[in-house]
């Protein structure tokens, strides 16, 4: 990578993946912005719907014309030097793969995708991320690596993941809005037809507009409801969840990676929704919407809609490992000290470990880390 990103690259590149969200358009815009940034060549998104196959957003950037006519013609081999589809589907959604630290270099040369596509055009290794994976699709973005940028090191791999939810969020909300443009002026119409029940809100809560669907939920009072004109989950921890990200959203839309996404909410005849938000206060596209919305809420049925959906606690709050690792010791009741010694690391590394914690769940106290927890244990049923 040339050099570290700033802030504000970091800021520009994901306020075009969330505008990307509600115009795919723009898409081309954020794989540029992302490749560029982190010195790759191309880009290839593809979201396919499940089980048929069929392309839900197929985006490149970067591949010119013969090659890209010409990349639909390896798709087993890109398979196969992944490992196959079983192997494909162990690489964690949360980690960008590089082909290179998979699978090894004396296994290409006989396969067709490397020597007759990458190769001649000096691609020499891949950054591969999961953006999709569920019963209703799965979805892929890899970055191409040209040789003169050298060999794909820890620091490309750290910096996309600052990405990696994001790009998650966005597809999954894109997959909702069954990838629709939405223009300005037409939004209200565009939300009303939709499955899945959508409410803009400021940044106290307060419903700006909701949908049909939405407009049913609350109604029924389940698994969300108002209180004076301002949304409201039934769901403590789900709610801490949603008026973090919230807040994130109105201030400061790249700090919302892990909260809000894909948060489950139980639903009383069994079951659950899927809550996932899209900041909407910044973006050229998104900005003009509505402007008295800082997030558009989606609530889907678990199970009826797509979503990008962190299966555990970590991947919800994007906990690091060693976030993790610090926080497992904390739910069997150890103490700073007792932590310290069995991770073989400072108490002041813990600590700073537990408030990293603090600030990424919205907890105060251990005990509340503990409860948090605790209230994301339901089963989802799939």
């Amino acid at each position: 990578m040339a050099a570290e990103l700033s802030s504000s690259t970091v800021s520009d590149i994901i306020g075009l993946i969330y505008d990307s969200a509600v115009d795919p358009t723009l898409w081309p815009h954020a794989l540029a912005g992302l490749r560029k940034a982190l010195d790759f060549h191309n880009a290839s998104l593809l979201l396919q719907s499940l089980p048929t196959g069929q392309p839900l957003l197929n985006v490149t950037e970067g591949i010119g014309a013969p090659w890209l006519d010409a990349m639909s013609l390896y798709a087993e081999d890109i398979v196969r030097q992944w490992g196959g589809p079983a192997k494909i589907l162990t690489y964690p959604m949360h980690q960008p793969q590089v082909l290179s630290w998979v699978s090894d270099l004396s296994a290409w040369q006989d396969n067709r995708y490397y020597t007759e596509w990458a190769r001649p055009q000096g691609i020499i290794d891949v950054m591969a991320i999961g953006v999709a994976r569920d019963a209703a699709s799965i979805g892929s973005l890899g970055l191409g690596r040209h040789r003169d940028a050298g060999a794909i090191t820890q620091r490309e791999t750290e910096a996309v993941g600052l990405f990696i939810p994001h790009l998650q969020r966005a597809v999954a909300i894109s997959r909702l809005m069954d990838i629709r443009t939405v223009v300005a002026g037409t939004l209200e119409r565009t939300l009303d037809a939709l499955a899945a029940a959508v409410l803009l809100v400021d940044a106290e809560q307060r419903i700006v507009h909701q949908n049909r669907a939405a407009g049913a939920m609350i109604e029924a009072g389940q698994p969300v409801f108002s209180s004076g004109g301002a949304l409201r989950l039934r769901s403590a921890a789900a709610g801490e969840a949603l008026a973090a990200a919230v807040a994130r959203a109105a201030s400061n839309e790249t700090g919302i990676s892990g909260s809000a996404m894909g948060v489950p909410l139980r639903r009383e005849e069994g079951g659950s929704y899927i809550l996932n938000v899209l900041p909407l206060g910044r973006g050229e596209t998104r900005g003009t919407l509505m402007p008295a919305a800082v997030a558009a809420i989606f609530i889907a049925s678990d199970g009826s809609a797509p979503m990008a959906t962190p299966p555990t606690f970590a991947e919800l709050y994007g906990l690091t490992p060693a976030e993790v690792a610090v926080y497992d010791r904390i739910l069997n009741g150890e103490s700073v000290a007792e932590i310290a010694a069995r991770l073989d690391i400072t108490a002041s590394t813990v600590k700073t470990h537990i408030q990293h914690l603090f600030d990424k769940t919205g907890a105060r106290r251990q005990s509340q880390l503990i409860l948090l927890a605790s209230s994301f244990t339901l089963p989802l049923e799939r």
